[in-house]
C-alpha cells in the first residue's frame, strides 16, 4: 500500500541566509558547468555545493559534501523542524510559448516500494553509473538532497484544501532559480488526508528516476548492514507531487539533434522516408506546422542546404519498428523517429549519443546554420507515459521534458 506523509525537513534558516535566491537550485542534473560556477559564486551555503561537490582538503568530493552540510547545521545555516511538515509549492513561470503559469504541488515522503510492490512506475531506463555516484553522495551526507518528481491523479480536486493553504498567507520560502522561476514554499503541518488520500494511487515518475533508484539501493545497503526500523528514514524518499490535473503541468518535447552521417543522401534519404511517411515541403515556421498538425506520428526534420519537411506517419508501425515491443512503446513518436528512422533508415546504431534540444529554433539553428540533421517533435502525452509505465516498457531516453524542474533546497529529507 502506498504511503505519503511529512517529515522532519531540514531547510535554509531564513536568520542565516538573507536572500533564499542564493541558496536554492534547479536539480543537479541540469545545471552547466558555467552555472555551477555562478552559483558558487552566490553564496558559501549555495545547495550546489552539495549537489556538485568538489574533492579538497584530503577529502573526496562526497565526504567534502557532507563537511559542508554538517557545518552548515552546526553553523546555524540550516535547521530541522521539529515536528512533520508537508511542504507546499507554488512555481510560477513562462512557458515555452510565452504564457505565464502556476504549477501548485508539494513535497512528502514516499514509503520505498518492496520488489512485489508496484504503486510507483518510471518510465526511463536508469544507468549504473549516475545511480553510483548519487548514491555515493546520498550516503555521505545521509540525506535526500533532490527530490524524485511524481505524478498523481486528482480529478476530484480531493487535495484542493491542502494546497489551498498556499492562498491564506505569505510564503515561508521564497526564491527565484537560475531557470527563470518564482518558487514559494509554505510549510504546514503534517495532514492525514494526504496519507488517506494515497493509500490507493499510483505514482509516476515524471523526472528523478534516478534518484528513486538510488534511494530503494541506500535503503537495501542499510537492510544488508542490519536491521532497518520500519520508521527509519531510509525507507522514505523525498518526493515532490504534482497533479496530473494541475493546470500548470507542461510537458514539451526535447528536439533531436542529429550529425549528419558522412555519406548521408538526402534525396534518397526522403526517397526512404516516402515508404512510411506523407512528406510535405514547409516554406513556414516548421515548428509551429508541426505543432499545429492534428494526429499521432507526425514530426519534422530540417535538412541543411535542402529544406524543411512536415512527416506524417502513414505505414504500419509493427512493420516499421518490429514486434520486440509492446504496443505502448510502438505507439510513440520518439519510437518512430529512434528506432524507425535514426536506426532502420539513417543506419545511426542505437545508443548513439545526440543533442536534446528543448527549443526548436534552437533545434533548426543546429540544422541550418551548423549543418546536423534537426527533427521537430510533438509533446509526449500523459496518457502515454501512463501506458509505458503501466506496461513496464521505457520509452527511449529524453522522451519527455517537464518543466519546470523542482528546485532543489527548498528542502532535504534527512536519512538518519
Amino acid at each position: 500500500m502506498l504511503e505519503v506523509k511529512g517529515f522532519h525537513g531540514l531547510r535554509y534558516n531564513p536568520a542565516t541566509i538573507a536572500n533564499m535566491s542564493d541558496v536554492i537550485t534547479p536539480p543537479y542534473d541540469v545545471i552547466t558547468p558555467e552555472e555551477r560556477t555562478a552559483l558558487m559564486q552566490r553564496s558559501p551555503y549555495n545547495l550546489v555545493r552539495l549537489l556538485l561537490p568538489e574533492e579538497r582538503d584530503g577529502m573526496d568530493k562526497y565526504e567534502a559534501a557532507a563537511a559542508d552540510l554538517n557545518a552548515w547545521i552546526t553553523e546555524g545555516g540550516m535547521v530541522q523542524d521539529e515536528n512533520p511538515c508537508i511542504y507546499l509549492l507554488k512555481q510560477q513561470f513562462t512557458d515555452l510559448d510565452g504564457n505565464a503559469q502556476t504549477r501548485r504541488g508539494f513535497f512528502g515522503a514516499i514509503r520505498l516500494p518492496e520488489d512485489n510492490e508496484n504503486y510507483v512506475l518510471g518510465h526511463e531506463r536508469t544507468f549504473a553509473k549516475p545511480v553510483e555516484d548519487r548514491l555515493k553522495l546520498t550516503a555521505a551526507t545521509e540525506s535526500n538532497l533532490g527530490a524524485v518528481f511524481g505524478l498523481y491523479t486528482d480529478p476530484d480536486n480531493t487535495l484542493g484544501p491542502l494546497l489551498a493553504q498556499m492562498e491564506k498567507g505569505s510564503a515561508d520560502i521564497v526564491a527565484d532559480t537560475i531557470d527563470g522561476v518564482k518558487q514559494e514554499l509554505w510549510v504546514v503541518e503534517d495532514d492525514s488526508a494526504v496519507r488517506d488520500f494515497f493509500k490507493d494511487q499510483t505514482i509516476y515518475i515524471a523526472d528523478g528516476h534516478h534518484r528513486f533508484q538510488t534511494a530503494c539501493t541506500h535503503r537495501e545497503n542499510l537492510r544488508a548492514q542490519g536491521e532497518l526500523a520500519d520508521e527509519h528514514p531510509a525507507n522514505y524518499a523525498l518526493m515532490g507531487f504534482v497533479s496530473f490535473n494541475d493546470p500548470g503541468l507542461k510537458i514539451y518535447p526535447p528536439h533531436r539533434v542529429v550529425p549528419r552521417p558522412d555519406d548521408f543522401d538526402a534525396d534518397l534519404f526522403l526517397s526512404k522516408l516516402s515508404k512510411h511517411f506523407k512528406i510535405t515541403a514547409v516554406n513556414g515556421d516548421l515548428s509551429e506546422r508541426v505543432k499545429n498538425t492534428t494526429g499521432q506520428g507526425i514530426m519534422g526534420v530540417a535538412i541543411p542546404n535542402k529544406g524543411d519537411y512536415l512527416l506524417e506517419f502513414t505505414g504500419d508501425r509493427v512493420a516499421f519498428l518490429g514486434d520486440d515491443r509492446g504496443p505502448s512503446w510502438r505507439d510513440l513518436d520518439v519510437a518512430l523517429l529512434h528506432r524507425g528512422i535514426i536506426e532502420r533508415t539513417l543506419g545511426i546504431a542505437e545508443g548513439t549519443t545526440f543533442t536534446y534540444e528543448k527549443s526548436a529554433a534552437g533545434a533548426m539553428k543546429a540544422a541550418h546554420e551548423d549543418g546536423n540533421l534537426s527533427f521537430i517533435l510533438q509533446a509526449t502525452l500523459a496518457e502515454q507515459i501512463c501506458a509505458c509505465a503501466d506496461a513496464k516498457e521505457p520509452m527511449p531516453q529524453k522522451s519527455t521534458y517537464f518543466f519546470p524542474k523542482l528546485p532543489s533546497g527548498g528542502v532535504i529529507h534527512r536519512l538518519k
